[in-house]
């Protein structure tokens, strides 16, 4: 399907989602380790390249926070970035907002996970924290502090935390969480083997739509690339939601058009369906 002659002339605003939409994941290694080594194709740099060159403008929109958007992603110079699941916006190098879980909160979650057994990493845009309250040390993602508990996380960090993920297997854990708790986040299966927790109402639409009111920009010639169940909020926030060929299928029913998966370079197919490269 070719662009609408009409509005060839304003230019796309695209959001990508990284983590199974821009790389492709080795189901043979574990998720953090992929979120560490997996790199985009040279596909996608090329289109990356062909939409700067047509005028688009591009955004990572991903649950990573910006300590773990990488160099290779970084590389494809993005027009800016949506972090932590829509709590962070940078753009031109510059935090242009950033929004973190409230102290009291913070205390009585930990407080809860760490009573509970759970195993989490928390993340925010200057520090990662894996809580490990059954012991062991937490190696995935290099620099990241290990602690036990608050009095520990307190000690060690700023606690400027957004959200905080975890493996499939403490899925169950965090499904007995408290009403008074549970109330104040969203949850989200990434299907990637993990899941995250952030503050509810702080998603990647909300990223999406910070990004827009910076750019005085509406819906129009919006585009959005995604894959799992954090995706969801981004692709209601814009114009045209395209879900990856190995998206979650609630992921697929909500999108206006599915692309091949990540391992064909289904952003790259999907890019040349709309016209945009």
């Amino acid at each position: 399907m070719n662009e609408n002659p009409a509005r060839r002339d304003i230019p796309a605003v695209v959001f990508f989602d990284v983590d199974g939409t821009l790389i492709w994941h080795d189901p043979a290694a574990n998720a953090a380790q992929n979120v560490a080594n997996a790199r985009p194709s040279e596909g996608v740099a090329r289109a990356f390249a062909r939409l700067r060159e047509r005028g688009h403008l591009t955004f990572i929109c991903t649950g990573r926070p910006c300590d773990l958007v990488s160099d290779d992603l970084l590389a494809l110079e993005p027009t800016g970035l949506v972090t932590s699941a829509g709590a962070c916006v940078t753009m031109g190098g510059e935090t242009v907002y950033e929004k973190v879980i409230d102290p009291e909160l913070l205390e009585r979650t930990v407080r809860w996970l760490a009573s509970a057994g759970a195993e989490v990493l928390f993340e925010g845009s200057s520090c990662l924290a894996a809580l490990m309250p059954n012991g062991g040390v937490y190696t995935d993602i290099p620099g990241a502090v290990t602690v036990r508990s608050w009095d520990e996380l307190r000690g060690s960090t700023d606690l400027r935390f957004s959200k905080f993920s975890y493996t499939s297997e403490t899925f169950p854990v965090i499904a007995t969480m408290p009403d008074d708790l549970r109330r104040e986040y969203g949850f989200y299966d990434l299907g990637l083997g993990a899941g995250e927790t952030g503050m509810k109402g702080v998603d990647k639409a909300y990223g999406v739509r910070r990004v827009l009111d910076r750019l005085g920009r509406g819906t129009e010639r919006t585009f959005a690339f995604g894959d799992s169940e954090n995706d969801l909020p981004m692709l209601d926030a814009v114009e045209t939601a395209v879900a990856m060929g190995n998206a979650m299928e609630v992921v697929k029913q909500r999108a206006d058009y599915v692309t091949d998966p990540v391992a064909d370079d289904g952003v790259v197919s999907g890019l040349a369906h709309f016209g945009l490269i």
